[in-house]
């Protein structure tokens, strides 16, 4: 585990401890447990992949369950209606486009050269048949310069006779802010998001890279910087521009590679290996982007059942939007380790 703690000029930082992590404010902590675990997902029925709707008022949503944002509620007899022509999945296709403290040490500043890595999000269940070949295209990023593709397994296909061992609710909840966050009224897997902005129909391999490639050369809103210390790793956030609002500092825990072995649901007799697969995704502290941020990063703890020896972290700093605190573009992406 790390443990974490921030600082920043002005005090403009809300924090809370994290199962194993610390995050300090003007010498103030508070302690808070992690959210329970999810459930199973799986789906996924047809080439196309697979669409279903989302309900509002959910507590086990953890952190991402949007306010006052309209939803349309799954039926109440669950079953998987084929996606409408809006949306025009294919084999990998998806929704429409979303679209003052002393003076800092020396650091390394993080460029363009593949320092501050593209992150590539796949929303997948290990029981829809739709998301193999989805699953084996992230894993082709994990050899890609430059890019974090993180695996969040969902659990609303959990009903089909098949419980995602990777699934957690607050997964699921991330894919709906994001689907809230374009107006959309449905989620469905498999779904790649690029840089908490970019989706787009039938998305394949070249796509993506083409949505890659344009996140890495899009201006950059926040500067990164790193020292190495006794005490851990010193990371301070700088702003480029006006963030126009809140951004999440979020934790992100994932296992390199899992290899599963189903044996019913959809994708019963198939085993397959899933790469970056999140484990937790917890909300350090929100910044409101207006003065550099200070944060110190250090081990704390050791391996446990949850997050086993293997485990790898990153911090994503990812923009709010609006008032609802809906998922918006990730301004940067820290591997820790």
């Amino acid at each position: 585990m790390l443990a974490v703690s921030a600082a920043l000029r002005p005090k403009t930082l809300v924090a809370a401890a994290l199962c194993g992590l610390t995050v300090v404010c003007g010498g103030m902590a508070a302690a808070q447990g992690p959210g329970g675990p999810g459930g199973g997902n799986p789906g996924g029925g047809n080439p196309g992949g697979e669409l279903a709707g989302f309900g509002a008022g959910r507590p086990d949503r953890g952190g991402y369950e949007p306010r006052d944002a309209p939803v349309i509620s799954a039926p109440s007899d669950p079953g998987r209606s084929a996606p409408s022509s809006a949306y025009a999945p294919t084999e990998l296709g998806g929704l429409n486009s979303f679209a003052a403290t002393d003076a800092p040490p020396q650091m390394e500043s993080l460029g363009l050269a593949g320092a501050i890595p593209v992150v590539v999000e796949l929303f997948t269940s290990q029981g829809c048949s739709s998301c193999p070949p989805a699953d084996a295209m992230l894993a082709t990023l994990s050899e890609e310069p430059g890019v974090l593709p993180l695996s969040f397994h969902v659990d609303y296909w959990d009903y089909l006779g098949w419980a995602d061992s990777f699934a957690r609710p607050e997964f699921t909840a991330r894919q709906e802010g994001y689907a809230r966050a374009a107006g959309e009224h449905a989620v469905y897997t498999p779904q790649v998001i690029v840089g908490g902005v970019d989706t787009a129909v039938a998305l394949g391999p070249a796509q993506l890279m083409g949505l890659i490639d344009a996140s890495r050369v899009a201006p950059a809103l926040v500067s990164v910087q790193r020292d190495t210390t006794p005490q851990g790793q010193v990371i301070e956030l700088m702003p480029l521009s006006d963030l126009d609002g809140g951004v999440e500092i979020l934790l992100v825990r994932y296992a390199p590679e899992r290899a599963v072995e189903m044996t019913a649901g959809e994708n019963r007799g198939k085993v397959v290996t899933y790469t970056n697969v999140v484990l937790s995704l917890d909300r350090l502290a929100e910044w409101d982007g207006t003065a550099p941020l200070r944060m110190t990063v250090s081990p704390d703890g050791s391996a446990s059942d949850s997050f086993p020896a293997d485990t790898r972290h990153a911090l994503l700093v990812q923009k709010e939007l609006g008032g609802n605190g809906l998922p918006g573009p990730i301004l940067a992406a820290i591997r820790l380790d």
